[in-house]
């Protein structure tokens, strides 16, 4: 009688954990693609809140208007900064530098964003360094508007990268 040769056999224990590695890794791709959208769609938006401060600091003359007029100028220039770095390709000089640099840019655009959203409503009900806003007129509408999407995409992109950025520190540390 022919042997017959027998397939090793599966242990289920090890199926299961094949199963929920592959989960955890479908998990975090999908995370990574969530947050390099958010990350772009964050960088687009503060990049329209600095439009709309720069069109009124020199089209709306807000340039003449002390403090305010510098603010609005710093914020372009911030926005400006902040976007760029979050468009470009900084993980090309190392992973865990990219990411860094990465999230204290969304972390500069969210202190923008916010700072700008707080600004507008407190000068919409008394005066902000002597200056006082009246009415919801389009640039206060789309920068208002533009806060909001901007803080909530840099914070999705902050809350995915972060504390994947320190996990890796911490392993690196314990490494040493």
């Amino acid at each position: 009688m022919a042997s017959r040769t027998h397939a090793p056999s599966h242990d289920p224990a090890l199926d299961l954990f094949a199963a929920v590695r592959s989960a955890d890794a479908q998990r975090r791709s999908h995370s990574k693609i969530v947050a390099e959208i958010a990350r772009y769609l964050g960088a687009l938006s503060i990049f329209v809140v600095g439009a709309v401060h720069a069109q009124q600091y020199y089209d709306a003359y807000f340039s003449v208007v002390p403090t305010i007029g510098t603010l609005f100028l710093l914020s372009f220039i911030g926005a400006g900064i902040a976007g760029t770095v979050l468009i470009s390709p900084v993980r090309l000089i190392g992973r865990l530098v990219g990411d860094a640099a990465l999230l204290v840019a969304a972390l500069a655009a969210i202190g923008i964003a916010v700072g700008t959203f707080a600004s507008l409503l407190i000068s919409e009900y008394t005066p902000l360094f002597g200056f006082m806003e009246s009415g919801y007129r389009l640039a206060v509408q789309l920068t208002l508007l533009f806060d909001v999407t901007t803080t909530l995409f840099l914070g999705t992109f902050v809350a995915v990268v972060a504390p994947q950025l320190i996990k890796t520190i911490t392993t690196k540390r314990r490494l040493r």
